[in-house]
């Protein structure tokens, strides 16, 4: 029995990486693994579920609430005039946050069966082969013509915060080797990634991508090597020299001109509508800080709009969302959705800071960073990428398997 219970855990750990791995490669084959992760996870629990213990804090509460916030949302304020929308991404969100939770919480709960199998390795193969067929996938599409490369999700901007996230996982195991060549490897990793954040042409990752790295690899490493640091630093700049007339320099003039004309009033740009959507979306907060249907949230801000019709582009996007993840929530679910997501946020960074679980420490620093320019926790892909990262990344080791 032991030894089932042993095959069971770890055959649910390798689906649910290999969820991850297949994020930006194949949704089918993304959301098949997740799923089997989860009922094998589901299946796992039954047969523990002498074992079960929910006294102590898990990583999986507060994704768990997430969810079932966003469920209780759609059954008391999802009701149209036509009846429930079986469709709505906040009832899709709000599954796959429970389901994902529930395989979190076993994949953490019963870590000890992962002496069967060495941790690093097999995810340093299955990762590394994901980056480096993603990073494939992308310049194959901009070889192709593709002016974004998106890989396999149609979204740039959410296939650029995944991949960030995808990269600076891959290069964190890669430190952990601590080997000379594996550095040389993360070095050209960290350039690769970046040349792909640049052909997403998604300004938010272009400008933390690198950012994070650099901080992750200094709270790794407890210090700053500084000819290591001036490697990649001036490869960089050698790809940002060869890539700035076509692609970077582009987004700075259209940032510059999508900035005047919002300080203009003209606020229907990229730019300028994700500024209209966070004022329309607190005023909307404001007005109905225990929250409201989707209705309510489209008449008020038509209403407020009206009033002040230099927010007018916002209404473009209100029936979407408002590219904002804490100001989306708190616009629909109230306070108690935003103080649920903040739960969420500060708890996994604290559990990753205590246990100093860098991997798990800089997945969510992605997460809260791109949360602040998109919604990831309403996207399939993104849900499902995040989640099981938590859930794979989430496993504090023994101390003789702890970083230092």
């Amino acid at each position: 029995m032991e030894k089932l219970k042993s095959r069971l855990y770890v055959t649910a750990f390798v689906f649910a990486a290999l969820s991850i791995a297949f994020t930006l490669l194949s949704n089918g084959r993304q959301k098949d693994f997740y799923y089997i992760a989860v009922y094998l996870s589901i299946a796992g629990m039954m047969i523990e579920w002498k074992s079960l213990s929910f006294k102590k804090f898990n990583i999986a509460y507060p994704i768990i609430l997430l969810g079932v916030i966003k469920l209780i949302w759609f059954l008391w304020l999802g009701r149209d005039a036509s009846g429930y929308n079986t469709y709505s991404d906040q009832l899709g969100a709000g599954k796959k946050l429970l389901l994902g939770g529930v395989m979190v919480f076993y994949i953490t709960h019963f870590k000890h069966y992962l002496r069967a199998l060495n941790y690093k390795n097999v995810m340093l193969a299955i990762i590394g082969i994901a980056f480096i067929l993603a990073s494939s996938y992308a310049f194959w599409q901009s070889f192709h013509g593709m002016v974004r490369v998106e890989m396999a999700i149609n979204r740039a901007t959410i296939s650029a915060y995944i991949y960030s996230t995808l990269s600076m996982i891959f290069i964190y195991f890669l430190y952990l080797q601590k080997k000379p060549t594996y550095y040389v490897i993360a070095a050209l990793s960290i350039l690769t990634s970046f040349v792909v954040i640049i052909l997403t042409g998604t300004r938010a990752a272009i400008i933390f991508h690198l950012l994070i790295i650099a901080v992750m690899t200094t709270y790794y490493f407890k210090k700053i090597h500084l000819k290591s640091m001036l490697i990649v630093l001036i490869v960089a700049i050698l790809a940002i020299f060869f890539l700035y007339k076509n692609y970077i320099y582009p987004k700075i003039e259209q940032t510059y001109d999508e900035v005047s004309l919002y300080q203009e009033g003209k606020d229907n740009t990229s730019l300028g509508a994700r500024f209209s959507m966070w004022t329309v979306g607190i005023n909307n907060f404001v007005n109905a800080p225990f929250g409201q249907s989707m209705q309510s949230r489209y008449s008020y801000s038509d209403q407020f709009t009206t009033q002040n019709p230099q927010y007018k582009s916002a209404m473009e996007f209100i029936s979407v969302h408002l590219h904002d993840e804490m100001i989306e929530t708190l616009s629909l679910q109230g306070i108690f959705g935003g103080l649920a997501l903040l739960w969420l946020y500060m708890s996994l960074c604290w559990v990753a800071l205590r246990e100093r679980n860098t991997p798990l420490l800089f997945a969510m620093n992605g997460l809260i960073v791109y949360g602040l320019s998109d919604v990831l926790l309403l996207s399939s892909e993104a849900i499902l990428f995040y989640v099981a990262v938590i859930g794979v990344c989430g496993i504090s080791f023994p101390l003789k398997q702890k970083e230092v």
